[in-house]
């Protein structure tokens, strides 16, 4: 089989770095829901043609992150309760199978730097979120790497992205030392090289953090960003 040696374009690559930038500034908050995406703006702050920002604002709706309405243009979409819980709930099942299939690829190794990282999630201070987040991200990318499977990987990090929106995750205090917990309930479990247990251990772990973000948005998050629906 010969490789791929198709060239990246210059339109891909701007596409490339404006729907990157856009989402970041998305998930981030730097761009709130309802706030209007105006293409010469975009297009200024991207150096990028209207072209290119016409095709990321298409892209962007059709992943639910931006909506766009007749003679009023494109704004950052409300985020989407449904949405969230949909997304939660398709990364456990495919973070569960990969931490399943990762089991019987540990060694004493990987087990130590499982133990090494948790070390380092207990001994932050309980509001430090951003540097835990780190951490955590970290503890579910090694797991994820062990599983062995190319393609599963390549599906936890494309779906991995519309799971969180960060300016809320980082402010939603209340689950560092349940999550702490879950972590060490899945080590255990590796040690033990009970692959089905870990599986349930890895996606109720996941699906029990998108319904905490989901009723932390209810309970502090302005209704006029979020809606059920």
């Amino acid at each position: 089989m010969k490789p791929n040696t198709a060239k990246v374009t210059p339109f891909q690559r701007e596409l490339k770095e404006i729907l990157n930038g856009l989402r970041g500034d998305i998930y981030s908050g730097i761009r709130l829901p309802r706030e209007r995406l105006v293409e010469n703006d975009l297009a200024n702050a991207f150096s990028v043609s209207r072209m290119v920002v016409r095709q990321a604002l298409n892209i962007l709706e059709a992943e639910g992150l931006v909506t766009a309405e007749p003679y009023k243009g494109a704004a950052v979409a409300e985020i989407s309760l449904v949405r969230i819980s949909e997304n939660y709930r398709i990364h456990a099942m495919l973070g569960g199978t990969a931490a399943m299939l990762a089991t019987q690829n540990f060694d004493a190794k990987d087990i130590d730097a499982l133990e090494a990282n948790l070390t380092q999630q207990g001994a932050l201070y309980i509001d430090n979120v951003q540097e835990w987040q780190k951490l955590n991200h970290e503890f579910h990318r090694m797991i994820n790497l062990k599983c062995g499977n190319r393609r599963l990987i390549e599906l936890i990090r494309e779906n991995s992205q519309f799971t969180s929106y960060w300016f809320i995750v980082l402010s939603a205090p209340g689950r560092i030392s349940l999550n702490i917990e879950d972590h060490q309930a899945a080590v255990k479990a590796f040690v033990e090289g009970q692959a089905e247990k870990v599986r349930r251990i890895v996606e109720a772990h996941i699906i029990q953090n998108g319904e905490h973000l989901m009723e932390f948005m209810r309970k502090n998050v302005p209704p006029g960003m979020w809606q059920e629906g």
